[in-house]
C-alpha cells in the first residue's frame, strides 16, 4: 500500500477533552495507547482519506464501545474545515450492527441500494478499513434490513475484510485509483503460446473487482483478431478474493468438464498470468466448489497455489 495523504487537525476545547480523559478516548495529541486510522470521503465524495485518531485506554473499553466512538468519528463527526465528510450519504441509515466471534454486521435500511456504485465502495471500504482495525474484528458483513447484501447477480457478498479493498488502495493522493490498465492473457491460434491483451478498468463503471473483471473477460474471449479465447464461456464463477497477495478463485464444478479451446496448460496460465499482471497478485489458488483438491483431467495438479509461467507469455 502506497503513502496515503493524511490530514490531521488538533481539537482543542478544554471541556470536552477533560471529559474524554475521563471518560471517552480523544484525538488530539495527549500521549495514548493506540491510533486508529478513521476514514472518510473528499469534498467530490469519489476518493477515501484518512484522519489519525489517539485512542486512550482503548484495552479498557468492550469492542461495543469502541465501535460506537469510531461510528460517531466516521458519520457524526463534523471535519468540513479539513475537507472531510462521511461516507454514508443522506438517507442511508444505519439501523443496528452485531459483533459475534470476530465478525461485525452492519444493517443498513434500503437506501444503501440506491447508492452509486463509487459510493457504495467507499462506504464498504470506509467501514472496513476502520473497523478491522480493532483486535476483537477481522471480518465485516454487510446486511440490508436483516437480508444479506448482494451483487447485482444475486450472489450474496459475504464478510469482507483489508483484501477486498487492496485493489483500490493503489493512487498516492487519496486511495482510490479511478482507472488502470490491465494485461489478460488469451492463446494463438495453436493454442501453445499466450497472447497479452490490453484492456482499460474503469471502477465508476464497474460494480465489479479487477480480479472478476479479468475473469469476465476471460470467458468472454479476446476481441482482438488472430487471437482465441482460453476458458469456455459458460463457466461458473463462485468467489474471488485475495488475500496475502494470494488470489483465490472458486470455481463451479463445470470448471473441470468444459470444453477448452486450448490445452490444460494454456487454460491454467492464462488465468495466472493475467491475474498475476496485477501487481498486488503473485499466485492464484484454484478451488472448485471450495476444494483446493482437485485435479483437471485427474493429470494437471491444482492443489496449491500457482506462479505465472513467462516462458508461455509470446
Amino acid at each position: 500500500m502506497t503513502r496515503f495523504r493524511t490530514h490531521i487537525k488538533m481539537i482543542a476545547v478544554l471541556l470536552l477533552a477533560a471529559m474524554a480523559a475521563v471518560f471517552l478516548p480523544s484525538c488530539g495529541e495527549a500521549e495514548d495507547e493506540m491510533v486508529f486510522l478513521v476514514y472518510y470521503v473528499n469534498s467530490a465524495q469519489d476518493d477515501i482519506i484518512y484522519k489519525s485518531c489517539r485512542v486512550d485506554q482503548y484495552e479498557q473499553m468492550s469492542p461495543e464501545e469502541l465501535t460506537d466512538y469510531l461510528l460517531v468519528r466516521m458519520f457524526d463527526t463534523d471535519l468540513t474545515q479539513e475537507q472531510l465528510f462521511s461516507a454514508k450519504p443522506k438517507g442511508v441509515e444505519l439501523n443496528s450492527y452485531k459483533i459475534n466471534g470476530g465478525y461485525i454486521t452492519f444493517d443498513f435500511n434500503e437506501q444503501y441500494l440506491e447508492q452509486s456504485n463509487v459510493q457504495e465502495i467507499l462506504l464498504r471500504a470506509a467501514l472496513v478499513l476502520t473497523m478491522v482495525q480493532q483486535p476483537s474484528i477481522s471480518q465485516v458483513i454487510f446486511t440490508i434490513n436483516g437480508n444479506p447484501l448482494t451483487d447485482r447477480s444475486g450472489k450474496a457478498i459475504g464478510a469482507m475484510n483489508t483484501s477486498n479493498f487492496v485493489n483500490i488502495l493503489l493512487s498516492e493522493e487519496g486511495m482510490l485509483k479511478q482507472e488502470t490498465d490491465l494485461t489478460i492473457y488469451f492463446t494463438d491460434e495453436t493454442g501453445t503460446r499466450l497472447i497479452p491483451a490490453k484492456y482499460h478498468f474503469t471502477i465508476k463503471n464497474s460494480n465489479t473487482s479487477m480480479e472478476e473483471y479479468i475473469l469476465q473477460q476471460l470467458k468472454e474471449g479476446p476481441a482482438i483478431e488472430s487471437t482465441y479465447r482460453t476458458m469456455a464461456p459458460d463457466v461458473e464463477i463462485l468467489s474471488v478474493a485475495t488475500s496475502d497477495d494470494v488470489c483465490y478463485v472458486n470455481f463451479g464444478s463445470n470448471f473441470l468438464e468444459q470444453e477448452q479451446p486450448a490445452g490444460d496448460e494454456i487454460l491454467i496460465y492464462s488465468i495466472v498470468n493475467s491475474l498475476c499482471s496485477l501487481d498486488y497478485v503473485s499466485s492464484v489458488q484454484f478451488l472448485v466448489d471450495g476444494s483446493p483438491d482437485v485435479s483437471l483431467h485427474t493429470v494437471f495438479d491444482l492443489s496449491t497455489p500457482l506462479t505465472p509461467k513467462k516462458e508461455l507469455e509470446q
